[in-house]
């Protein structure tokens, strides 16, 4: 039997309310309207009470006692007028703590009475007609998202009112699959015993369908992936062309684009295709989610989103990851994607070791040729000697690894150490925060609005934090030399990536 919570999530229960009570202390046993509230004490326990006249408060307080006095699994209010507080008024403080003291949930429904009972005795029988009314429900919800994994999951999940993730089904549970242009897409979710099993078992199916790419986004989903590899590869004179393509796809080549390439140097020529292709498939999903479901990109005639979009492709033995932006992503934009192509090539490393993934990472770029300029970036980026880094970006002056050879030194290292040495007492947690603030003071030479802007900091903030760095080292910010001593440790601590060895633990990102 299924308690209130996930009776819910039933078909023709849209308008219906919780307000005050728990939602999952008593098993649903059956549902009856009621147009006599002093009745209430007599129905039998699990029962949904449907009230069809409106209580007064006084009276209301009294028809709650009795009907958790009853074991009911609750109470259904109608035609009620709400307050400021979004409470209908006549839910008193009484009625609410009455409500939770006897678990009994009241609900509140406008609408076909009617429609709501027979919506109740469906899920409560878990009747064939329920499952039916599950499926209907899923295939008008999944339709109208195809193509977002994500957004197809989470609309499965509230036609079936159980979890439904994307992965491949573990013990215990249903699962399905279906080919997309990005790969294989699997979905998991509970099994269910009966009709409520098939209702499962079918929604899983449709959905990974609509999750691959199907209904009327069927071919641009599939296009885009392909057009991306036409575009990085086709000569130059062509990219106008293809560009034109890509914007009736919905391929966001206008925007600004900073490209991943992950190769998998751990595999012969034979098996490194089928295994970037399984990570194509894991990377989108991992990167998608992180960035939320706006992260896919949107359907044509859809006004754009507001946050960045990702799509990827294999070209020549290796995973391009393109990441885009609306307006130019700046040193944060560069520092979050850097981010998350070592948190993604970590997870993809502890799935496949084998494959000996490593990844480079462009800079920003704008436009058609701007996606090939930051892709031929990352290319030259991708680590080849053995060991720690396996990402790296792009270092366009070269500055990172002049300052990482100059940083190996003892001697510099010492000076380092010497000159943070307040501030880095203070533990990790406590000067990580103030080393990037006296950075971006700096870098933005002595300007605290400037330094509060990129840092996302108040102005404020940013200066409290100098004055902090000041009285603990006693630096003078106002002398040349001790402003580039301080930006080189600054920057050749917080640089440093994560498991070189000559990145003080103080320092590490």
């Amino acid at each position: 039997m299924p308690n209130i919570m996930e009776l819910l999530s039933s078909p023709g229960l849209d308008g219906v309310r919780p307000l005050v009570g728990p939602l999952d202390a008593v098993e649903v046993t059956g549902v009856r309207l009621e147009p006599r509230p002093d009745r209430l004490a007599a129905m039998p326990a699990g029962t949904v009470a449907v009230l069809l006249a409106p209580v007064p408060g006084h009276l209301l307080d009294v028809a709650v006692r009795d009907a958790a006095a009853a074991g009911a699994a609750a109470l259904v209010l109608t035609g009620v007028t709400e307050a400021p507080h979004g409470l209908p008024a006549e839910v008193t403080a009484t009625a609410r703590a009455l409500a939770e003291r006897g678990r009994v949930a009241v609900l509140y429904a406008d609408g076909d009475l009617a429609g709501l009972v027979v919506a109740v005795e469906r899920a409560v029988a878990g009747s064939a007609a329920d499952a039916l009314a599950r499926v209907a429900a899923a295939a008008r919800e999944v339709s109208a998202v195809a193509g977002a994994p994500d957004r197809v999951a989470a609309a499965a999940a509230r036609a079936l009112g159980v979890p439904v993730e994307l992965r491949a089904a573990g013990p215990g549970e249903e699962g399905a699959a279906a080919a997309g242009p990005d790969g294989e897409i699997r979905l998991a979710a509970p099994a269910r015993p009966g009709h409520a099993g098939s209702a499962v078992r079918s929604v899983l199916a449709l959905a990974a369908l609509a999750a691959a790419g199907g209904g009327h986004g069927d071919v641009p989903v599939r296009s885009r992936g392909r057009l991306l590899a036409e575009l990085l590869v086709a000569p130059q004179d062509q990219a106008a062309r293809l560009a034109a393509r890509g914007r009736a796809l919905a391929l966001p080549v206008d925007g600004w684009h900073i490209a991943l390439r992950v190769e998998a140097g751990g595999l012969d020529a034979t098996n490194r295709p089928k295994a970037l292709d399984a990570v194509m498939s894991q990377a989108l999903t991992l990167l998608r989610t992180w960035d939320g479901s706006a992260a896919h990109p949107t359907a044509p005639g859809s006004p754009p989103t507001d946050t960045v979009q990702w799509n990827a492709a294999l070209v020549d033995d290796a995973l391009v990851l393109l990441s885009t932006w609306p307006a130019d992503p700046g040193t944060d934009g560069r520092r979050a994607t850097l981010a998350r192509a070592r948190r993604v090539v970590d997870r993809l490393a502890g799935l496949r070791p084998e494959a000996g993934l490593r990844c480079g990472v462009g800079s920003p770029h704008r436009g058609p040729l701007g996606i090939r300029t930051s892709a031929r970036e990352a290319r030259a980026a991708v680590p080849r000697d053995a060991g720690p880094p396996t990402v790296a970006a792009h270092d366009a002056v070269g500055l990172d690894r002049m300052l990482l050879e100059w940083y190996a030194s003892d001697t510099a290292r010492e000076a380092v150490a010497e000159l943070l040495a307040p501030v880095l007492a203070l533990g990790p947690q406590r000067a990580e925060p103030l080393l990037r603030t006296l950075q971006g003071y700096l870098d933005h030479n002595n300007s605290p609005a400037r330094a509060a802007q990129a840092l996302h900091l108040h102005r404020n903030a940013v200066g409290a934090r100098i004055r902090k760095i000041v009285q603990l080292t006693g630096a003078d910010l106002n002398e040349p030399d001790v402003r580039l001593a301080l930006q080189l440790a600054c920057r050749a601590g917080l640089s440093t990536p994560p498991g070189e060895p000559s990145a003080p633990p103080d320092l590490r990102p």
